[in-house]
C-alpha cells in the first residue's frame, strides 16, 4: 500500500486518505520514494517476499547507517576513488567530514 503523494506533504495522511494497492505480477517491482508513506499488505503465498532498500546521501549529510564500521579498510582501500568518494571518503568543501590527521583525505592509501 502507498499514499500518493504522501512525500509531499508535511503531516502524517489520516486513516481517510486513499492508499493504492500495488498488485503486480511475479517478477515486478514497485519504486518509490522512502519519504512516500507505505506499507506491505499481508503475503498470502507460501513463497517470501523480497525487498531491497537503496539509498544515497549528499557528501554534507551523514548516513544513518556508519559505512566506515561495517566495510573494512582494507576492502575499502581496493575501491575506485570514485566509489571511495561516493561512500564518503573525502572531505566535502574542504570543512565537512575532515579528519584532522588526514586533510586530503588518503587515509585509505596510506593502509
Amino acid at each position: 500500500h502507498v499514499v500518493p503523494k504522501s512525500h509531499t506533504e508535511d503531516h502524517q495522511p489520516s486513516d481517510h486518505d486513499a492508499t493504492v494497492q500495488a498488485v503486480m505480477s511475479r517478477g515486478s517491482a514497485l519504486v518509490y520514494l522512502g519519504a512516500a508513506w507505505h506499507g506491505g499488505g499481508a503475503n498470502q503465498t507460501s513463497d517470501p517476499r523480497t525487498g531491497i532498500i537503496t539509498t544515497y546521501s549528499l557528501g554534507w549529510l551523514r548516513q544513518e547507517v556508519n559505512q566506515y564500521l561495517t566495510i573494512p579498510r582494507d576492502r575499502a582501500a581496493q575501491f575506485s576513488r570514485t566509489i571511495q568518494n561516493l561512500l564518503g571518503y573525502q572531505c566535502h568543501s574542504r570543512y565537512l567530514g575532515r579528519f584532522p590527521e588526514d586533510p586530503d583525505g588518503f587515509w585509505l592509501d596510506k593502509h
